[in-house]
């Protein structure tokens, strides 16, 4: 089962995915550490909550952390990183005697937990479901990017005529609303069209959907590229 762990880690690992090793004991950092290298995954070791906090921001992978640190425990911790808005997955180690501990701060936000003892076959395949987790929260993220990139390339006016086919408006309807005539609004969804690169209204609106554009609908004269932020 080993062999089969490595080879799926070794086909999908990222440059960007390191794993943070949160524990007090430094000879389990050691071995998670040499665990991981086995499989070619770069790890970063902390001794305390606090060491881990200060040495962000942390980009890609995933963290392990200890649920007793000496400085804060880990339903603390795990809080204090998703007021931060951190959204790397978290794997939390417990002991048998602390698996309510463990529920505890996945309730918190952690994805999983691991309970010691604990052979390198589980850790690895724990390890593995949280990259795999990160990777879909990346491509989520990247897609989302470029959706709202392409949207804010749009005019306000753009924007508002957009809004109101995304609505299912007609152009006779949207120039009703606009006050501008069909032929304008032609105009503007052929530019539309044109920057988004879509090339159906479906496509439109699935760009409209990923990249999250929903409550913008609140204030249709609000340029795209305010509402997004950019």
């Amino acid at each position: 089962m080993l062999k089969s762990v490595r080879t799926l880690l070794g086909d999908t690992m990222n440059a960007s995915e390191d794993v943070h090793i949160i524990d007090d004991d430094s000879s389990i950092r050691r071995v998670l550490a040499n665990t991981l290298s086995s499989v070619k995954i770069k790890s970063h070791a902390y001794g305390t909550a606090a060491e881990f906090l200060e040495s962000g921001p942390h980009i890609g992978g995933c963290v392990i952390m200890d649920v007793r640190l000496p400085d804060m425990d880990g339903i603390c911790l795990v809080e204090t990183l998703r007021k931060q808005n951190f959204d790397l997955p978290i794997l939390v180690v417990t002991g048998y005697a602390d698996i309510d501990l463990a529920v505890r701060a996945m309730k918190a936000g952690a994805v999983d937990f691991l309970a010691k003892p604990f052979s390198n076959d589980t850790f690895l395949e724990k390890v593995g479901n949280c990259l795999a987790i990160e990777r879909a929260r990346a491509r989520i993220h990247t897609r989302r990017r470029n959706a709202a990139e392409r949207l804010s390339s749009l005019s306000g006016r753009e924007s508002q005529v957009l809004r109101l086919v995304i609505g299912g408006k007609q152009n006779k309807c949207i120039a009703w609303d606009l006050g501008i005539s069909i032929k304008t609004v032609e105009v503007h969804r052929a530019h539309i069209m044109e920057k988004t690169g879509a090339a159906t209204i479906v496509d439109l609106a699935r760009m409209w959907e990923i990249a999250g554009m929903g409550a913008a609908d609140e204030d249709a004269a609000m340029p795209l590229s305010l509402a997004l932020g950019a």
